[in-house]
């Protein structure tokens, strides 16, 4: 019936209940057998035949847009008003700035919008920029494709704590205000205002929206309550998500109208007041009216209370000693990275990052001459391989390079030994091991006096060697000696296999960037390089050379961001060395064996789930 494109769904259900019934009955009289494995097997493929053409229910889909969504903004009204306030507080600063200085505008719009601008006043059009270039059909799509960007940064840059949501909402409603005074002041804001808001009322309405959804978002992080930190973040995120899917729909049909109906600057004045009048009662309406509705009705007369429910999330214990392939060591590398981050930042922190701190500002308040070190990687390569070759820049390296891997070695020690994070063990940890670097304390002496194109293949291809022979002293609390030994037979084992490897794990922080580019438009890592823009936006005028802090602030961010994509890789070696040891000496299996028939498991394998 399994294998039949239609079959009977009441003999079916007949057929699962009674297959259900013997599994239950198999679960408890014959839990080492072989028949409770596959009457479980039956169950699910029946189960999966049973609801994989289940009915969507369009019940559900009008409940979410008539209660479920209005809910969410009638809990969130208070994130909206903020978004709301900066927007038009923003606003009336750029209208104010204009008006006292008219050359406000150009700074803020750009020298050749605003020429452009200028041409189309002369020439006795105004708007003439909505109906010039291209086809209503690609005009469509460009504006929808920018504006849901626009308000794409606006909601992702919540996740820090808010403050580049700010700063977005700032940048486009001063804007906005520049442009209408700059109109005003040339005498044609009359005309432009009834063309303008034809798709304005709904593109401003979206981005003020989904900065309501950034609050939302970043709110989680900062103000947890009675959950857990990581808790409030998932919750918030379903939350803001929920909030800022309801942005789409009015981009969507906000690039139509600017694409396909404002380029119509010339119509009767009567059809942009239906227009623009229509869309304000549908946002007022909808987005304020209705949920205010719904908080007067629901939470203060009935006193409604929100449930959060948090997303659950099984913390499966990462099996070390285990025989892996390609996809089951990315996902054990990602599932022990998150594991183990806590710990490392937190090492991290107590050495490696005063050091940045104390590097940043002695090398660019003090010794740097150069005003134009804000391109990252030119940033850690002048400090970090330093080309004078000052004792002090090798020195640092070492140190810098030393704790951070002290810190990730630590990090997975507390998490094989299941305890929680000491300080003072920390430190002990460090003075203990320290001499066991001795092979990255080498080669870092060898790049920093050797620097050249050839370094990069050679270094990848001794790689293996040199981190396993480094991790080789910190996985056991065996003889040091006879883990080295141990280690060398291995070495030429995964040596191939963890070059191929380490390669495939530099494509996940390549997909961190490239999603940030995507969302944050820039040709660097993009959202440190928005928080940079903004700081120098706003801190330059405040000091007479604001080279050496922005330089400063860059290398930190930078470093700390290096050294986290270091701890992916490190993890990975983790993951791929103890998989080869696996393979060779099966330490794992030894263990499972001593314990087989203890177990309510068939295979008695790890990770198999109970039954």
């Amino acid at each position: 019936m399994y294998r039949l494109k239609e079959s009977d769904p009441d003999e079916m259900i007949r057929l699962f209940i009674e297959i259900t019934d013997d599994l239950s009955y198999s679960r408890t009289f014959y839990q080492k057998r072989s028949v409770r494995v596959y009457l479980n097997f039956l169950a699910q493929i029946v189960f999966l035949k049973i609801n994989r053409n289940k009915k969507f229910k369009l019940s559900k889909f009008i409940n979410f847009w008539t209660y479920s969504l209005p809910m969410e903004f009638a809990r969130s009204w208070k994130a909206m008003i903020l978004s709301f306030v900066i927007f038009s507080g923003s606003m009336t600063v750029g209208i104010l700035s204009t008006y006292k200085d008219v050359g406000f505008a150009r700074e803020i719009m750009g020298n050749d919008y605003v020429d452009m601008t200028d041409r189309n006043i002369a020439n006795g059009d105004p708007m003439a920029v909505y109906h010039e270039n291209g086809s209503s059909l690609l005009s469509t799509y460009k504006i929808t494709l920018n504006n849901t960007l626009v308000s794409a940064r606006t909601y992702a840059s919540g996740i820090f704590a808010g403050l580049p949501t700010v700063a977005i909402l700032i940048n486009n409603g001063i804007s906005i205000g520049a442009f209408h005074q700059y109109l005003n002041h040339k005498g044609v804001l009359g005309e432009a205002l009834f063309v303008v808001w034809i798709h304005g009322v709904l593109e401003i309405s979206a981005i003020i929206i989904a900065g309501g959804a950034g609050f939302v978002f970043g709110l989680g992080l900062l103000f947890p309550g009675s959950f857990t930190r990581i808790q409030a973040f998932r919750i918030s995120a379903k939350r803001s998500f929920k909030i800022a899917l309801s942005t789409i729909f009015i981009l969507i049909f906000s690039g139509f109208i600017e694409g396909s109906v404002t380029r119509y600057t010339q119509m009767p004045f009567v059809f942009k007041t239906i227009i623009i009048g229509g869309s304000l009662l549908f946002i007022i309406g909808y987005f304020a009216l209705y949920p205010m509705y719904l908080h007067r009705k629901y939470i203060m007369k009935q006193g409604f209370k929100f449930e959060d429910r948090v997303p659950h999330v099984e913390e499966q214990k990462i099996e070390l000693y285990k025989v892996r392939d390609i996809g089951e060591m990315y996902s054990d590398t990602l599932g022990l990275f998150r594991n183990c981050f806590g710990n490392f930042l937190r090492g991290l922190f107590l050495t490696g990052i005063p050091i940045i701190m104390g590097m940043s500002i002695y090398y660019f308040a003090s010794i740097s001459e150069e005003k134009d070190e804000l391109f990252w990687y030119y940033n850690l390569r002048v400090v970090l391989l330093n080309e004078t070759r000052t004792w002090l820049s090798l020195l640092t390296s070492i140190i810098l390079f030393s704790t951070t891997t002290l810190s990730a070695f630590y990090a997975l020690k507390q998490y094989r030994e299941n305890s929680n994070f000491n300080t003072l063990e920390f430190y002990k940890f460090i003075y203990s091991n320290y001499l066991k670097l001795w092979p990255l304390y080498i080669t870092t002496i060898c790049v920093f006096f050797w620097q050249s194109g050839f370094m990069y293949p050679i270094l990848l291809a001794i790689s293996p060697i040199l981190y396993h022979i480094t991790y080789s002293g910190f996985f056991n609390e065996e003889d040091y000696k006879i883990q080295l030994k141990s280690t060398w037979k291995s070495i030429r084992k995964m040596w191939f296999g963890s070059i191929g490897f380490w390669l495939l794990i530099f494509v996940i922080p390549l997909l961190m960037v490239g999603l940030t580019l995507w969302l944050f438009g820039s040709n660097e890592i993009a959202v440190f390089s928005v928080v940079m823009d903004y700081l120098q936006d706003n801190i330059s005028p405040l000091v007479d050379d604001p080279a050496p802090y922005f330089n400063s602030i860059n290398f930190f961010i930078y470093s700390i961001f290096v050294s986290v994509i270091y701890f992916l890789l490190l993890i990975g070696m983790v993951i791929q060395f103890h998989s080869v040891k696996e393979r060779i000496e099966g330490h794992n299996l030894y263990a499972r064996l001593k314990d087989f028939g203890i177990k309510n498991k068939l295979f008695e394998q790890s990770g198999e789930g109970n039954y």
